[in-house]
């Protein structure tokens, strides 16, 4: 009898621990750091930019941003009919996975520019640099602070090293410094795969930046398309044909919110089309010091 009392005495002082009400979280000490916030002088450019981030990543072939003219288009909607002169800038990032295992081909992006006047245009490629994500330029965790050297760059991405090339001025070779379009001519000023074969798993991007000047009116478009075979890219006239008769290549990313709304979920959406300013210029100065920042 004594030791079922013991038993009982340990149980409900068992459960009666098990049950005792929490101590009151104490409430979070708020703490404030005033500080300056000011609004950065300067003014941004109006260079417009042909910008080619919609669909990021790649699920049919198509029309990825075309500027050429809507007229005897099979899908008139997939163009903007924007004619580009004097400065401006391309920039295209897309990403590619082969959802087949048993279809491990490239996907191609091409740059169509096309001259619709009755006179040659001279084209100048004033910078310009493409890289893939592997291997060219893969994602990598930087420390806080990286010093810069141009013998020696350090970069986290293909976009982080394309911008890297630009600020410095550089240009591939796979760019021409100059080119010139024939009335009517169209050339392609980039043709290259995004590879998946030998990556596990098979997915990839490609990131494009290049700065020009043209004497005239240029259409601009960027397509993709899956390559005939892994040792032949596309041709002018397969890439034509792409851009007369296809649609947008999908899936199409989400609509961007508003910047004027201030709903509870934001959505960042990526785009396509023309944008009107490719660089911040201004003046910080402190002391004795001035700085210009262009980006």
């Amino acid at each position: 009898m004594l030791s079922y009392l013991l038993a009982l005495h340990f149980t409900q002082a068992h459960l009666l621990a098990q049950t005792a009400p929490s101590a009151t979280p104490a409430e979070p000490e708020i703490v404030v750091r005033p500080q300056t916030v000011r609004s950065l002088p300067g003014a941004l450019d109006q260079v417009p930019v042909f910008n080619s981030n919609s669909p990021e990543l790649i699920g049919t072939p198509g029309i990825l941003l075309s500027t050429f003219p809507s007229a005897g288009k099979a899908v008139p909607e997939a163009h903007l009919d924007f004619a580009f002169s004097q400065r401006f800038d391309i920039f295209a990032h897309h990403v590619y996975r082969a959802e087949d295992p048993d279809d491990l081909r490239s996907m191609y992006l091409s740059i169509l520019v096309h001259n619709p006047s009755s006179t040659p245009v001279a084209l100048e490629v004033l910078a310009g640099a493409s890289y893939l994500s592997q291997p060219d330029a893969p994602f990598i965790e930087l420390p806080a602070a990286v010093s810069f050297s141009p013998l020696a760059p350090i970069f986290a991405g293909p976009g982080s090293r394309a911008m890297g090339d630009l600020l410095q001025g550089r240009r591939q070779a796979i760019f021409p410094p100059t080119l010139t379009l024939a009335p009517g001519q169209s050339h392609l000023l980039l043709n290259q795969p995004i590879p998946v074969e030998t990556l596990d798993p098979p997915i990839n991007g490609r990131s494009t930046l290049i700065r020009l000047h043209s004497s005239g009116p240029v259409y601009v478009a960027s397509l993709a398309q899956y390559a005939a075979t892994e040792s032949a890219a596309p041709t002018l006239e397969q890439w034509q044909t792409l851009l007369e008769t296809a649609g947008l290549a999908t899936p199409r990313d989400k609509v961007p919110t508003p910047i004027e709304a201030m709903p509870r979920q934001v959505i960042y959406g990526r785009v396509a089309g023309v944008s009107a300013g490719s660089s911040w210029t201004t003046a910080v100065t402190r002391s004795l010091a001035t700085l210009v920042v262009c980006g």
